[in-house]
């Protein structure tokens, strides 16, 4: 790589490894197939495959497969990629910023595979992917800024939403694993995807997998079209009420359901048929006029490439649109470099023209040529899809009426919600349609974001009013709405249907309003988004009080993110007071047989002797309002634009030099130690006479931090007790030194001179002679409010703000401790009282330092340790479910023999090879585990501890699995954990039989 050599300083040799690999995969077009093992479920993140594949390179190769093309791709393998990519990032992210820095981690893979062509932005981009693993608060935090994400409460509870959005299996482009796995990345828990006319089994399932795997409640909804006059009324309808994905799967094999659907291919394809019309017309109409407007030759649009470009999509306007944008742009690019060469040599006023020119180009983009070239008035000759057709080809479901239709879906066999989608419906064509449909539309969709970004609101209001009067009841308020609505329409289309059916209304006020008396008309808010728009912000809303604090002051700073939207958020505490009762919680709600029963996992599972505190919205309480409290999730709209522009900027980025942040760590490490060194230095050295202090004073002071941090991380992962695999150099973090040496030199300056030479000594005539007590008193408390201030500045969660700040308050004891032991070795030692104390004076703040890290090395050390355990018991809860489910599919292969007396590997691997697999997948987890993995061992005792008797006998008989060499060797031979099994292979081989004996 060029920039290798040119920038020596910035970027890691990790960085450019991971480069290399991911753009050889880039260029090949696939994942390998024995890279693409790695995804298997039954493979832990933590587990035996870390020795085959660094955890970047597996995400990114995920990542490559989820966003691959839709004809490349399968559905399994987009599955199989999001939940390798999901428990990647999970599983090795920060421990307070678990979720947050997940999140972080997938977008940036995400743009580095996009970045692809881009070496430099992918450089930089890969060197912000492992500081992001690291979990930095304020780093994660930059990070989402960076990327228009806002921080989601790590409880994951967050009202975050979206009830209107495509897949590319509509006029989307995002496939159904990559729309989720994006929502999962804006933080959204609720998702309304909606198809036209059907919904194949096929994507359903996709989607449905998807969400599950990434814990995401999605609702699939249908848009059918409704004829009311000259116009459609969109209904969504929503069916619900199943037990799961599997019952919705037969749901749609219905032969009722199969036979709707088919008249809604009916309607698709008609539908396409007027989009082709429209390209014809394109072609043969505005072509030419683009053609002449900049100077450019665009052949014309050919059908079958169109097609080609929509895939699975319905064919619509933003189809179309997009696919003349995509052919148009290249020769406008064209067009901009020839008339940059005449710029530089041309006249002032030619340079002029050439630059509105190129503007022009530059500000043609696909809503362009909607707005001027597809519209219904400038194709005269091709019907208007949004006006109902007349003719005998039109498809039998547009013909029918709102009452027709929602007549047609009432008899589908399930439970619905129908929701009416008003963003081309006047107030009059509303409740036209509520009343037709006597009560059955149950939803209006009150704000959509698309429309919200156009500026169409107004509309929206009045409808908004005749949610709220209609769900009021007062016949008073009802009678003046419909006569209002009654004289618009009178006086724009006196003569029209529209007229008579108000009038209807208004004579049977009590039946309108009988329809929601019990039930009431409730909203709906969506984006309507379809994944590429550059004029609205993108999918998601949330409920901003559900948000942590920072989040909602971004969206203070941001207020466009506001939408104007009001609703109750309620805030739900459960909390269980001890162990007995939060078992009999347990097990009220969630009944098992004694033999399998576990402990939970998950949310409930943090329940013990704490609280769970979810977010709820109140019954019907959402509404338009002027200053609202729901704010969109999608960052900044893009300029729109193609980035033409007569400035070579790729030249003037490869001229730029990489920022200071991008520095390779070593270089970033020693600069942080020299900084903070330096103030250090400087003060010993100017405010010091005897040389010890004056020369080794700052070495000291740094010593006493350096080696707190690495024995609190030592003992943290075990100490003298930890595995012999696990070197002490692998469990310290050499950035968290240097960060904790650069924080510490500038506390010399004001713990030394400041506080004990300036403020006490000289001041206050404070010192070891006339105070002891107040002098290390006032150290401590100052050193409290340095640390504290600086773990703010860091964002560091506040519970170890504030537990840092008590720590320096606990080494005051500890400090008059070793202040009295140095004294009284002095005066032991024939040195005179008065010298004895003058010493201990200069001398003071590094013994206040030396006690207070004894003391933070027993505290953060303690919760290194519980931080190692807390990381184990998830590793630890979800390997040994699954090991359980092992069993639980053993017992019903031997359904009449006791497994646990008479476990047979040989008969096992001849009846069912693949469960003798999955066996030997889960033991080499575990072995893997035992030997690398920070207090794994005591992780895995406490967990034995809480299982069944049975359980616990499984888990220990199925590791023995690892005394089948033969057997092992070859499954890691064949490629269970990639190409690279050199080093697993050898780790089996090596530790088996100690790790067997220890179980033993």
């Amino acid at each position: 790589m060029a920039g290798r050599s040119q920038h020596r300083l910035y970027y890691d040799a990790d960085d450019y490894r991971l480069l290399e690999i991911v753009n050889k995969i880039l260029t090949r077009g696939k994942n390998p197939r024995l890279l693409r093992k790695l995804f298997e479920p039954g493979l832990h993140p933590r587990g035996i495959k870390e020795m085959a594949a660094p955890r970047a390179l597996r995400i990114a190769s995920a990542m490559i497969d989820l966003l691959g093309t839709l004809q490349s791709g399968t559905p399994e393998e987009r599955i199989a990629a999001l939940r390798a990519v999901h428990a990647e990032s999970l599983h090795d992210a920060g421990q307070a910023l678990r979720f947050n820095s997940a999140r972080v981690c997938m977008q940036i893979m995400k743009e580095i595979v996009r970045a692809h062509g881009d070496e430099a932005e992918q450089l930089a981009l890969a060197h912000d992917f492992r500081e992001a693993s690291s979990g930095k608060p304020r780093l994660i935090r930059r990070q989402l800024a960076k990327f228009h994400l806002l921080e989601m409460p790590e409880a994951w509870n967050q009202l975050a939403f979206d009830h209107h959005v495509h897949d590319a299996n509509t006029k989307g482009r995002k496939s159904p694993t990559h729309l989720i796995m994006d929502a999962w990345i804006k933080g959204l828990r609720l998702l309304g995807v909606i198809y036209y006319n059907e919904v194949d089994p096929k994507v359903a399932a996709e989607l449905l997998e998807a969400a599950s795997v990434m814990g995401i409640d999605v609702r699939i909804g249908v848009e059918v079209r409704a004829r009311l006059e000259d116009k459609y009324a969109r209904l969504i309808w929503s069916p619900h009420g199943f037990f799961g994905r599997d019952d919705f799967m037969r749901f749609l094999e219905d032969p009722a359901v199969v036979a709707f659907f088919a008249q809604g291919r009916e309607a698709v394809e008609y539908e396409r048929a007027r989009v082709l019309e429209l390209l014809h017309s394109f072609n043969e109409n505005h072509l030419a006029t683009v053609n002449k407007r900049f100077s450019v030759e665009v052949p014309p649009l050919e059908e079958a490439a169109f097609l080609k470009s929509v895939g699975s999509g319905t064919a619509s306007l933003v189809h179309l649109a997009e696919h003349a944008h995509q052919k148009i742009l290249p020769h406008l690019v064209a067009r901009t470099r020839a008339l940059t060469e005449a710029y530089k040599n041309d006249s002032e006023v030619e340079r002029a023209k050439i630059r509105a020119e190129v503007d022009a180009m530059n500000r043609f983009d696909s809503e362009t040529i909607v707005d001027e070239y597809l519209r219904a008035d400038v194709n005269p000759s091709v019907r208007s899809r949004d006006k109902p057709p007349d003719g005998a080809d039109a498809p039998a479901l547009l013909l029918l009426d709102p009452a027709a239709m929602v007549d047609t879906l009432s008899r589908l066999p399930c439970r619905a919600r129908i929701t009416l989608n008003p963003s081309n419906l006047s107030p009059a064509d509303v409740l036209q349609v509520i009343y037709a449909t006597r009560g059955r539309v149950a939803y209006l969709e009150i704000f959509n974001l698309k429309d919200w970004a156009q500026g169409r609101t107004h509309h929206r209001r009045l409808i908004n009013e005749i949610r709220l009067v209609i769900n009021s009841g007062n016949v008073v308020e009802a009678k003046r709405m419909v006569r209002e609505i009654l004289v618009d329409v009178e006086q724009e289309a006196p003569e029209s249907q529209a007229v008579d059916t108000l009038r209807t209304i208004l004579r049977d006020l009590e039946t309108l309003l009988s329809f929601y008396r019990v039930s009431r008309l409730h909203s709906r808010l969506g984006s309507d988004s379809i994944g590429h728009s550059k004029h609205t912000r993108g999918m998601g809303l949330v409920v901003a009080p559900s948000l942590p604090w920072r989040a909602r002051r971004e969206i203070r700073r941001d207020p466009n993110r506001m939408v104007p939207v009001m609703t109750v958020a309620l805030r739900h505490v459960v909390t269980v007071c001890n162990e007995r009762s939060w078992w009999k919680f347990w097990s009220a709600h969630h009944p098992t047989p004694p033999q399998t029963r576990r402990e939970p996992v998950g949310e409930l599972g943090k329940m013990r002797g704490g609280r769970v505190e979810t977010w709820s919205v109140a019954h019907n309480s959402t509404t338009l309002a002027a200053k609202g409290n729901i704010a969109s999730l999608g960052g900044t709209a893009e300029q729109p634009g193609n980035g033409l522009s007569l400035v070579e900027r790729a030249s003037l980025r490869d001229a730029q030099r990489p920022s200071w942040r991008h520095l390779n760590s070593n270089t970033m490490n020693v600069a942080k130690i020299l900084l903070g060194f330096l103030p250090a230095f400087l003060t010993f050295y100017l405010t010091k006479d005897w040389w010890l202090l004056t020369t080794f004073g700052a070495v000291i002071w740094f010593g006493i931090t350096g080696l707190r941090n690495i024995l609190q991380s030592v003992v943290g992962g075990g100490g003298l007790r930890r595995s012999s695999l696990l070197k002490w150099k692998e469990l310290v973090s050499w950035n968290r030194v240097a960060d904790s040496l650069f924080f510490t030199g500038f506390s010399v300056p004001l713990l030394d001179f400041l506080v004990k030479d300036l403020l006490l000594a000289r001041g206050l005539d404070i010192n070891t002679t006339t105070s002891p007590f107040l002098l290390y008193s006032a150290i401590a408390l100052a050193n409290g409010i340095y640390i504290s201030s600086h773990n703010t500045f860091r964002g560091l969660p506040s519970g170890a703000i504030v537990g840092n700040f008590f720590r320096t308050l606990l080494s005051i004891p500890v400090a008059l401790g070793l202040n009295a032991i140095v004294l009284t070795l002095l005066l032991s030692g024939g040195v005179e009282q008065a010298a004895a104390l003058a010493g201990l004076q200069l001398w003071a703040a590094i013994i206040s330092k030396t006690a207070s890290d004894s003391v933070a090395a027993l505290i953060e050390g303690s919760a290194d340790r519980q931080h190692n355990l807390a990381s184990r018991r998830i590793d630890y809860e979800e390997k040994l479910a699954r090991v359980c489910d092992v069993y639980a599919r053993l017992e019903t292969t031997f359904p009449e023999r006791d497994v646990l007396a008479h476990l047979d590997f040989d008969e096992l691997k001849a009846k069912n090879p693949g469960l003798l697999r999955d066996i030997v997948i889960d033991a080499l987890d575990l072995l893997y585990f035992w030997g690398f993995q920070p207090r794994a061992r005591i992780a895995l005792k406490q967990q034995l501890a809480l299982m069944s008797q049975d359980e616990r006998r499984f888990v220990l008989q199925s590791q023995k699995v690892l005394e089948r060499k033969r057997d092992v060797s070859e499954l890691l031979l064949d490629g269970l954990v990639g190409k690279h099994f050199e080093g697993a292979l050898a780790f089996y081989l090596s530790n088996s039989e100690r790790y067997l004996e220890h179980l033993a």
